[in-house]
């Protein structure tokens, strides 16, 4: 079989180096083969990433409906309301009781009812403060739900770019 002569084809090329070029690509055979497959594990990575970002949206929404004020937010919110008007009325219907007994108090032989009328609006006047407290804390929870939504629907926005990047990574190429 004739020898063939490479300097004709790769002229100045010093051949010491292209045995070290086709060492390393032999060496390295199965890396190559794994570069091989990147299009196909970018575009999985795509779909995975579009996916979570998809998910993460889908969350913010449960979190805080397609208007930003209902989902788990709105509900909370209204519990929140609700406890915080009763806190009122209790509020209110405990300073009747305490008139209540200031003036029963001025009534001969009242003395004893009276003293029971203000230690119920005593008792009263406590779980009011509690029931405050309450709706306090469910309105901080709201916006923390608030919060957590727009995060979750900035990381989905993020996602769902990051997906395009990687489908798109070696088709621009």
């Amino acid at each position: 079989m004739p020898v063939m002569d490479l300097s004709g084809l790769f002229g100045t090329v010093d051949t010491s180096q292209l045995v070290d070029v086709i060492e390393v690509v032999v060496r390295n055979r199965d890396v190559i083969d794994k570069l091989g497959r990147l299009p196909e594990f970018l575009d999985r990575l795509g779909d995975s990433l579009a996916g979570a970002g998809t998910e993460a949206k889908s969350a913010a929404v449960a979190l805080v409906g397609q208007d930003g004020s209902s989902g788990a937010k709105g509900a909370l919110g209204g519990a929140a309301h609700a406890l915080s008007e009763i806190a009122d009325s209790l509020s209110k219907g405990a300073g009747l009781l305490i008139a209540a007994a200031d003036a029963a108090h001025k009534v001969p032989l009242m003395d004893r009812p009276a003293d029971r009328i203000g230690e119920a609006a005593t008792e009263l006047g406590q779980s009011t403060s509690a029931l405050g407290e309450l709706a306090t804390s469910l309105a901080g929870i709201v916006a923390v739900l608030d919060s957590v939504a727009h995060a979750l629907d900035r990381v989905g926005d993020h996602l769902v770019d990051t997906s395009g990047q990687a489908r798109g990574f070696l088709a621009s190429s």
